[in-house]
């Protein structure tokens, strides 16, 4: 029984946060790698250490915020009591934990739960949005299927390294790509091979291995087929008569195109011997991209300005109503006190000054943006103040 109870504390407080974490950090077309199919031990080994490092946290969390009448010393006791077979006794801290605390606990692992659920959400979109899994290999997916059909494959290091010195067709980091073509040679049998084509619009990972593929989805396909050879009574090739009126030069087609009816084609892909992939690029996708861009952009600069023009406001609160936010009891009391109205001006000069390099300001397109064409200018005034702020107010204070 109290192995029982050992195994249920040590699923509830570890493995459970360590599942959910997993169960939402895997979204999208890479929930294919949290597989409920897995096997037991293997979804609870992959979840122990995630689940230990949200309970450490959630631990530190709740006690900061609500308060822990218990030390982690004494968890560990109550722990160690609740997994043992109860021959060396039980301390007070679990008699007092199982006779006052059980509801706190009961809440506790509540706030665990959707502490790690929420945990599993934001740091997989933050990886996401920020694209450190196309940057680091530390934090990429395991579905490699998802960024070589989606083409984001071409954003990565190594790809975009390369694209400066073989795509010439605005591929690789510029790229927003809006459908994939693909060839796939598949093997029929031992002797023969046969290629289709089309545009994916899906697929499947295998099971028991999301590394392999296992089916793909194909709409608007073709499959070529080899044309079989026609010989005359004198045993020679017989030539297409739409070939042979075209030059000598060219080759002839070994191969006849043929439509492959209905709307989805699925392709087994265990029979695939190679697949050859094309990016067909989206215009709009990447106009909209690009204006998104500029606009995220704008908003950024908007909220340094407005931060800039809100710092500058409250210190010109403070140097004037100190005494109503008891400023003058502060480390800042002599400057406040001593100095007069022309001296503090100078003072809030000089810090807007200094301010006003971080801020962006108006161009002539009415956009807010960085301008550095009258930096030496900027930088003369603000040495300028420096300098007066310093003879007339500062000096005097040393």
């Amino acid at each position: 029984m109290n192995l029982t109870l050992g195994f249920i504390a040590f699923f509830i407080t570890i493995v459970i946060p360590g599942i959910l974490f997993r169960r939402f950090f895997f979204y999208g077309e890479f929930s294919k790698q949290f597989n409920t199919k897995d096997p037991v031990l293997h979804s609870m080994f992959f979840s122990i250490i995630p689940g230990i490092i949200i309970q450490l946290i959630s631990f530190i969390i709740y006690n900061l915020s609500l308060g822990f009448d218990s030390s982690f010393l004494e968890v560990f006791t109550i722990f160690r009591d609740i997994a043992s077979d109860g021959s060396n006794g039980t301390e007070e801290a679990t008699k007092e934990f199982i006779n006052n605390h059980i509801i706190t606990f009961f809440l506790y692992s509540l706030f665990v739960f959707g502490f790690s659920s929420f945990l599993g959400w934001i740091s997989s979109r933050t990886i996401r949005i920020r694209k450190w899994d196309k940057k680091y290999k530390l934090f990429r997916f395991k579905n490699q299927w998802y960024y070589i059909f989606s083409g984001e494959v071409l954003n990565m290091k190594k790809f975009e390294e390369a694209h400066n010195v073989s795509f010439m067709n605005n591929k690789g980091l510029i790229q927003d790509t809006l459908l994939t073509y693909a060839d796939i040679l598949v093997r029929a049998s031992d002797d023969r091979k046969e290629l289709y084509t089309g545009y994916v619009v899906d697929y499947d990972l295998k099971s028991d291995d999301i590394t392999q593929l296992d089916k793909v989805y194909l709409i608007d396909t073709y499959r070529y087929k080899k044309k079989e050879k026609i010989l005359d009574e004198n045993g020679l090739e017989v030539k297409d008569k739409e070939a042979s009126k075209e030059s000598n030069t060219k080759p002839t087609k070994s191969r006849n195109r043929i439509k492959v009816p209905g709307d989805i084609f699925i392709l087994n892909a265990n029979n695939i011997v190679n697949l050859n992939l094309t990016y067909v690029p989206s215009i709009k996708k990447k106009i909209s991209n690009e204006k998104k861009k500029k606009e995220e952009k704008q908003k950024r600069y908007s909220r340094i300005q407005r931060i800039y023009l809100l710092a500058i406001f409250l210190i010109i609160l403070a140097h004037f109503f100190y005494k109503i936010i008891h400023l003058d009891k502060t480390f800042l009391a002599e400057y406040l006190n001593d100095t007069g109205f022309w001296g503090k001006l100078l003072v809030i000069l000089f810090i807007n000054q200094f301010l006003s390099f971080f801020s962006p300001t108006q161009n002539e397109e009415k956009k807010l943006s960085y301008n550095f064409s009258d930096f030496w200018i900027r930088l003369f005034v603000l040495i300028l103040w420096g300098v007066l702020s310093y003879l007339f107010v500062i000096k005097s204070l040393i």
